[in-house]
C-alpha cells in the first residue's frame, strides 16, 4: 500500500492524459510532457522520504534551503481546493517555474485534488486569445499585467510573489469574477491569506485554520497544518483582527534615513497609481542621512514623474532618480538586491 504522501488522485491528468504514480515513474526526459524539472519533482515526491527540499527565492533576503513535510503540502492543497471550491476534473494551468514553492504546489494540488493539469513554459505571457479556458491558475503580478486582457479565460486566478500595483487592481476590479491576491512564503507552503481583487478588497483574510498576531512588530502566523510552531515573519502589518491584516512591507527592505524608518513598499503604494512602468524605491548610502531614499525606474523615467512627489510626505520624497534598462526578476519577483547593486555600480562608474 502506498504511503500517504505518495497517493495520487485516480483522476489526476496532465494535458488530459491520466497518470498514476507508476505511470509517472516510467517517464524519462524524452517524454513530450515531462521536462527535466517536472521529472525531478515527481521523483522527489514519490520516493519514501516523508520530507521534500524547498528553496526560497532570495528576492528579499539570502536564498536558503528548507525542508517541508509532504503531508503538510497535501493538507495545504486540500485547503486551497476547499477554499476555492475546486473539483476533480477541473482544468488547472501551471505557468510558474518548478524551482520554487508556487510551482510545486500547483502540481501537488493537481495530484491531490484530481485536476487536469496543463503545463505552459514559464513566461511573461502564459495565456493569449487562443488559449484554452481554465478553472484555476496561479501567476505573478508581472504575468497578470501582460495577460490581463485575456484573464476571463481563467475562472479562478491567484496572484502571488509580490504586491499587485494599484493600476493593475483597477483593471481587474469589477471586470473579472475571480482574481485573488495571495500572501504567503515558502515556509507557509504557498498562501495562507487571500484578498479578492475582483471585489476591490484591500485587506488580507486568513484561510481556514490560520490565525495572525504580531510579535516584536512582525507578523506571527499560526497554521498548525503547516507548522507545529508559529512562524515569525519579517513582514510589517497593520493587524486588524486575528484573521485580517493590511500588509505594510518587508522589514529587510526598511530604509533608515536620518533616523526615520521608511517602508519602500509603502512609498511605492503611494506612487504606483501614477506610474504605469515598473519602479522601486530603495535606500542608498548617504554621508548625512545614513541612507537616502531613491526612485529607480525600469527603462526611461516618465516625462512628468516628479510632479507626483507632492503626493508623498516631506521626508518620503526621493533624493535621486535612476533607471535601468531592465529589472532582474526571480520567479516574477523584482530582485531588489540586484537593482541596488547595479545602481551602486553606476554611481561608482560615474554613469
Amino acid at each position: 500500500m502506498t504511503k500517504h504522501h505518495q497517493k495520487i488522485h485516480p483522476n489526476f491528468k496532465i494535458n488530459s492524459v491520466p497518470f498514476s504514480s507508476l505511470g509517472i515513474l516510467k517517464q524519462n526526459e524524452d517524454s513530450p510532457v515531462f521536462d527535466k524539472c517536472l521529472l525531478k519533482f515527481f521523483t522527489e515526491w514519490l520516493n519514501d522520504n516523508p520530507k521534500i527540499n524547498l528553496q526560497t527565492s532570495g528576492s528579499t533576503g539570502n536564498p536558503k534551503k528548507i525542508t517541508a513535510l509532504k503531508y503538510s503540502m497535501i493538507l495545504s492543497a486540500k485547503n486551497t481546493g476547499k477554499y476555492f471550491n475546486l473539483k476533480e476534473g477541473d482544468r488547472a494551468l501551471l505557468c510558474l517555474p518548478l524551482d520554487f514553492i508556487a510551482g510545486k504546489m500547483m502540481v501537488v494540488r493537481a495530484m491531490v485534488l484530481g485536476l487536469n493539469l496543463f503545463i505552459s513554459k514559464p513566461s511573461g505571457n502564459p495565456i493569449n486569445e487562443f488559449s484554452k479556458e481554465y478553472d484555476f491558475a496561479a501567476m505573478t503580478p508581472y504575468q497578470l499585467d501582460r495577460v490581463v486582457s485575456h484573464v476571463k479565460k481563467i475562472k479562478c486566478l491567484i496572484i502571488g510573489g509580490s504586491p499587485v500595483g494599484d493600476s493593475l487592481k483597477r483593471v481587474v476590479e469589477n471586470k473579472t469574477s475571480g482574481v485573488f491576491e495571495t500572501f504567503g512564503m515558502t515556509e507557509t507552503l504557498s498562501h495562507i491569506a487571500i484578498k479578492n481583487l475582483s471585489n476591490g478588497e484591500e485587506v488580507f483574510s486568513a484561510i481556514p485554520g490560520v490565525t495572525f498576531s504580531v510579535k516584536n512588530e512582525y507578523l506571527k502566523i499560526t497554521a498548525p497544518f503547516v507548522s507545529k510552531t508559529p512562524i515569525i515573519t519579517k513582514d510589517k502589518v497593520d493587524l486588524i483582527s486575528s484573521t485580517k491584516f493590511k500588509w505594510i512591507g518587508r522589514a529587510s527592505a526598511i530604509i533608515n534615513s536620518g533616523g526615520i524608518k521608511f517602508s519602500p513598499e509603502s512609498i511605492e503604494r503611494s506612487l504606483n497609481k501614477y506610474y504605469s512602468q515598473p519602479f522601486v524605491i530603495c535606500g542608498l548610502p548617504d554621508k548625512n542621512l545614513g541612507e537616502k531614499i531613491v526612485l529607480i525606474f525600469e527603462n526611461n523615467p516618465p516625462r512628468d514623474f516628479q510632479q507626483y512627489f507632492n503626493k508623498l510626505k516631506r521626508h518620503e520624497k526621493p533624493k535621486a532618480v535612476f533607471s535601468l534598462s531592465n529589472f532582474k526578476r526571480i520567479n516574477g519577483k523584482i530582485d531588489r538586491k540586484d537593482i541596488k547593486i547595479k545602481i551602486l555600480e553606476k554611481i561608482k562608474n560615474g554613469k
